[in-house]
């Protein structure tokens, strides 16, 4: 097949590209920010490169000749956009009108495959959640992710949701607790042993060649590493791989008594619009369950991850510095 990945040179979009092209597919891969060359990406003949803004080109050149989408792009949460608007059109919009076009151009609404978010369950705490579970998006971002699942599921496309994805090229969460640690920033609020799912970018590339291959049209399909690993087991597996590196760093500890009052404060100075690192929601975050079943992807699709959670990881850890 030629398959178009949106967002291509993102976290999960290159590992998606790498996997593709191991399958003996050709790729049209899109970029706006980051470019191939920056993330390392082949430029020979099965790779055929774009640079387009969705939001604004015409994205029926971006299908023609095309076999099936695997849509990546989005505007993800940043603090500092707050309209609604502009989530909606980068995330939902985009979403559809791209859906509608591939199948304008001639693919099956099933070979569309869209990168979503557990951010739709509208908690990041004290959850277990598979896809039966109730949607309750509590931020712009994930109220478009989630209009995007539904025009997708509508036109009868394939809906995956991700949660934290790690790897080379991230950006996100994971990335900010490695360069924090490496910088003695981070410190262990209390026992910090509650489980949490997390999904490497080969895991969700491995999901999304599936999808392709074998998803029935309209379905939703959670990815995970389905191995999860509390935050302090996370940061000591962190801290284990700068040692190997020959840069060992040392794990702070903070009393939770302690560390309470002052994610409150921080809740408190949030509030007013200031931006600090320590909040009741961090606290949060860092201390209790958040874990998600992907049965009926094992069920479905015959998913099991091809990438451990160590190794990953480790691989995180060593791209930490590189790369965009």
């Amino acid at each position: 097949m030629r398959v178009l990945v949106t967002g291509a040179p993102g976290c999960v979009g290159r590992a998606v590209v790498r996997r593709l092209l191991a399958d003996g597919h050709t790729v049209r891969g899109v970029w706006r920010g980051t470019s191939p060359a920056d993330a390392g990406l082949p430029a020979d003949g099965a790779v055929e490169w774009v640079r387009a803004d969705l939001t604004r080109d015409d994205l029926l050149p971006l299908v023609l000749d095309c076999d099936a989408v695997v849509h990546l792009a989005a505007l993800v949460h940043h603090p500092e956009v707050r309209d609604p608007d502009t989530y909606r059109l980068a995330n939902a919009t985009v979403t559809a009108k791209l859906h509608d076009t591939a199948i304008a151009a001639g693919i099956r609404p099933g070979r569309f495959v869209f990168s979503s978010t557990v951010a739709v369950y509208g908690r990041d705490f004290d959850l277990h959640a598979d896809e039966s579970t109730p949607v309750a998006p509590r931020t712009p971002y994930a109220a478009s992710k989630l209009e995007g699942e539904q025009a997708v599921v509508e036109r009868r496309g394939i809906v995956l949701r991700l949660p934290i994805t790690y790897g080379p090229g991230d950006r996100g969460n994971m990335a900010q607790m490695i360069r924090a640690i490496a910088s003695g920033r981070f410190a262990l609020p209390g026992p910090c042993d509650q489980p949490r799912s997390f999904l490497a970018a080969d895991n969700a590339a491995h999901g999304v060649a599936l999808a392709l291959e074998r998803a029935p049209g309209g379905e939703t399909y959670l990815l995970t590493d389905d191995d999860d690993r509390s935050t302090r087991v996370l940061a000591a597996t962190i801290a284990g791989a700068y040692t190997e590196l020959g840069r060992p760093v040392r794990l702070v500890e903070a009393p939770y008594g302690l560390v309470w009052p002052a994610a409150a404060l921080g809740s408190a100075v949030t509030a007013l619009g200031l931006r600090v690192p320590v909040t009741l929601s961090a606290l949060r975050k860092l201390t209790t369950r958040l874990t998600f079943a992907c049965a009926k992807a094992r069920a479905e699709l015959a998913y099991g991850p091809v990438r451990g959670f160590d190794d990953a990881v480790r691989e995180a850890v060593r791209t930490a510095g590189a790369g965009a």
